[in-house]
């Protein structure tokens, strides 16, 4: 965990099941307090062989996070979340591991039963997530954001940033909600700024990949984000910092 409260997820991207347990372990030893299992890098993902994996000695459900990220949404398979089957394993396994949190895009909610099923039930587990393919306004955001707050635990929301200032958005977004419920942040090379100032103003989950192996433009590894975001928060200072918090 970071001195800002704020707890680093590592991504990964296994191609079968067997490299989970792997991954897992890796990731936990560079620093990382929960690891993100990028289900979508498997393209049609085993059920049962992924069950197994996660039974394996040493992993831990409570340090987990389930994603299957939809095509429209920067996912690397080739179907989305709402697809009956891949609704039906996403359900399966984090029911399966209890304890684990689950990444639910709010458009697939949208378009599925199923989803929104799983969401009432892991309500206290899950991350209520949507990636933009453009940049909204700031009443827009903010509307999407009251939207989603109510549906789950956390509310991830990722913008493509094309320009240095389209990361004003969610630190404005990030510094309005105060500590412990919003991830805002964007994506790119030109995000950077934002992945800092998100986790430096108290958000809950931060991002981060193996080393050399992101699996989204800008994201770094543990060790070297949390070095962005430890001497940042300390340049800022505590009065800062106290700003951020919610009331």
């Amino acid at each position: 965990m970071l001195s800002t409260g704020t707890r680093l997820v590592a991504s990964v991207a296994p191609r079968a099941a067997a490299e989970i347990a792997g991954l897992y372990s890796e990731a936990l030893s560079l620093g990382a307090d929960i690891v993100e299992l990028r289900l979508d890098a498997m393209g049609r993902p085993d059920g049962a062989a992924i069950s197994e994996a996660l039974r394996s000695p040493g992993i831990s459900c409570d340090r987990l996070l389930l994603t299957y990220r939809s095509p429209e949404e920067g996912g690397l398979g080739p179907l989305p979340l709402h697809d009956p089957a891949v609704a039906a394993l996403v359900g399966d396994l984090w029911r399966g591991c209890s304890g684990s949190l689950v990444d639910l895009e709010v458009e697939a909610l949208s378009r599925s039963e199923r989803l929104r099923e799983l969401a009432r039930e892991a309500v206290n587990h899950s991350v209520i997530s949507k990636h933009y393919n453009s940049t909204p306004t700031i009443d827009a955001a903010e509307r999407d954001y009251a939207r989603m707050s109510g549906a789950g635990r956390y509310v991830k929301m990722v913008f493509r940033a094309s320009s240095p200032l389209d990361n004003l958005l969610p630190i404005a977004l990030q510094r309005a909600s105060g500590r412990g419920r919003l991830i805002a942040f964007c994506s790119g090379h030109a995000g950077l700024l934002s992945r800092v100032m998100s986790a430096v103003l108290g958000a809950p989950l931060a991002y981060v990949s193996l080393p050399s192996r992101p699996l989204a433009e800008g994201q770094m590894g543990p060790a070297e984000f949390a070095a962005l975001v430890d001497g940042v928060s300390s340049a800022l200072g505590p009065a800062h910092r106290e700003r951020g918090r919610a009331p």
